[in-house]
């Protein structure tokens, strides 16, 4: 290699190892898209009867939005300036959530039986194939 080469991988090694550390952002406050009936509030975490589970929210790195029941107390109970979600990710283990930081455990989702129910075999066939559950960061059940 190059003098004028290794100088320069040795400059930009630094900025390469944080960009490779930067934690992401599991955790962090989202908002949940929502129909326009004003007289259907979208979900809160004290008003969630179960999971509210949103795929493609921009907001968030994985593109996971997820609102969970929670007390108004815990972490993740409240809405933060209009957001009561929190982004979230597929995961294998808790350690994948950075349970330490963000509170989050590594559980298994499963789909409302009436909303799969109400699919027609086209549409669940092409959004979840045979998948009915599946692991995300959520808060701790």
């Amino acid at each position: 290699m190059r003098p004028r080469a290794l100088k320069l991988l040795l400059a930009l090694a630094p900025l390469l190892a944080v960009a490779g550390c930067q934690d992401p952002d599991v955790g962090t406050r989202c908002t949940l898209s929502w129909g326009s009936d004003p007289a259907t509030p979208p979900p809160t975490p004290i008003s969630a009867a179960g999971d509210y589970f949103e795929t493609g929210n921009t907001a968030c790195e994985d593109l996971v939005c997820i609102v969970s029941p929670a007390s108004a107390e815990s972490r993740y109970g409240g809405c933060v300036a209009g957001a009561c979600g929190y982004c979230s990710k597929p995961c294998v283990s808790n350690q994948d959530c950075f349970t330490d930081e963000t509170g989050l455990v590594c559980d298994q989702l499963l789909l409302d039986p009436a909303f799969l129910a109400a699919l027609d075999d086209a549409t669940r066939q092409r959004f979840l194939s045979e998948v009915a559950a599946s692991s995300y960061c959520v808060t701790p059940r």
